[in-house]
């Protein structure tokens, strides 16, 4: 059984040099943080040797690549977003190029904050380099994913049927509180990453983009962030009654056609209340390697095991599933 790591993290080294440098000017405290808290965070993001070291007893695993944080958008202007976007796209596809028994795939990235730059890059890196898909995170720049600017990425993903892999983004700027400045205690990240997911996905459905778009493919980080563990909550309420007339169908069975990863860092209960939601023909193998836990995908494995899935279940969820999303065969 073919192990598809769909959600695997990267920095290429040329990239990441780029970035660095970039960032010698830049002052923003997030910013910083990336630099400081993720690019060395763990030598597998950036070095290769580092990576096979953690991956070489798994004899027959294969990772899909997809660009760490920081947000393209976030590292400047739009020229300059769709400067670092081509280059991490080509160094992306030529590690896939270079490595295909390790490497079955790259998700492209792309300069959100420029809707036509990143029409262009994602037809670039689609029609030339062979792209999965493309990474969108959860607003871009504060703006949410159901704003107008959006659609026509989103149908020009539907055109191509390729896949979006969905990253939660938000920092410490945005505070819990009103009355205060910024968020403590790291809650910004370890619950608001979560939130950050259910609300983008949620918007998606409310706002009618899953309706509009019925072909598109989303795989969502995380388990789908808080959506499989207050599903109830969200077939009801303000926001059921202010789309009920509205949307065709009930709001959960558009959230039912997402997809959603494992990467849950060994909370088992937690996966099993992913399975359960989404059904395990949409849940896809994902570590989240080498940002997770120090053995991202053996805990992810453990996890994944303790479901009680049947042996055709965790064939699918292991490789089955994304070999047929992502066209793999």
């Amino acid at each position: 059984m073919r192990m598809i790591d769909a959600f695997a993290h990267v920095l290429p080294g040329r990239y990441l040099e780029k970035v660095e440098r970039h960032l010698e000017s830049v002052s923003s405290p997030q910013l910083r943080y990336y630099r400081e808290g993720v690019f060395h965070f763990d030598d597998a993001l950036t070095d290769l040797d580092a990576r096979w070291r953690k991956i070489e007893r798994f004899d027959d695993y294969v990772q899909v690549l997809v660009l760490a944080v920081p947000p393209i958008e976030e590292l400047g202007p739009p020229a300059t977003a769709t400067e670092f976007a081509r280059l991490a796209n080509d160094e992306m596809a030529n590690l896939v190029r270079t490595h295909p028994d390790r490497f079955i795939g790259f998700v492209c990235a792309l300069p959100l904050n420029d809707t036509e730059a990143s029409l262009r890059e994602l037809d670039r890196a689609v029609g030339d380099l062979g792209a999965l898909g493309a990474q969108v995170f959860t607003n871009v720049q504060g703006v949410p994913l159901d704003h107008p600017r959006f659609e026509p990425i989103f149908a020009r993903l539907e055109e191509l049927d390729r896949v979006i892999w969905l990253h939660p983004t938000r920092s410490a700027t945005w505070r819990d509180y009103p009355t205060e400045l910024e968020s403590n205690y790291g809650l910004w990240w370890s619950i608001g990453w979560p939130y950050e997911t259910a609300a983008a996905l949620s918007r998606l459905v409310y706002s009618g983009t899953m309706e509009r778009h019925p072909s598109l493919k989303l795989i969502a980080h995380h388990g789908a962030g808080m959506i499989p563990h207050f599903s109830a909550r969200l077939a009801m309420g303000p926001g059921f009654r202010q789309v009920k007339d509205s949307l065709p169908r009930p709001p959960l069975e558009y959230f039912r056609r997402f997809y959603a990863d494992t990467a849950l860092f060994g909370a088992r209960h937690a996966v099993r209340c992913v399975v359960d939601f989404f059904g395990s023909h949409h849940v896809l193998f994902g570590t989240d390697m080498p940002l997770g836990p120090p053995a991202a995908i053996e805990a992810t494995m453990a996890d994944i095991e303790h479901c009680g899935l049947s042996a055709a279940e965790r064939f699918a969820v292991y490789g089955g599933n994304a070999a047929t999303l992502l066209d793999t065969r």
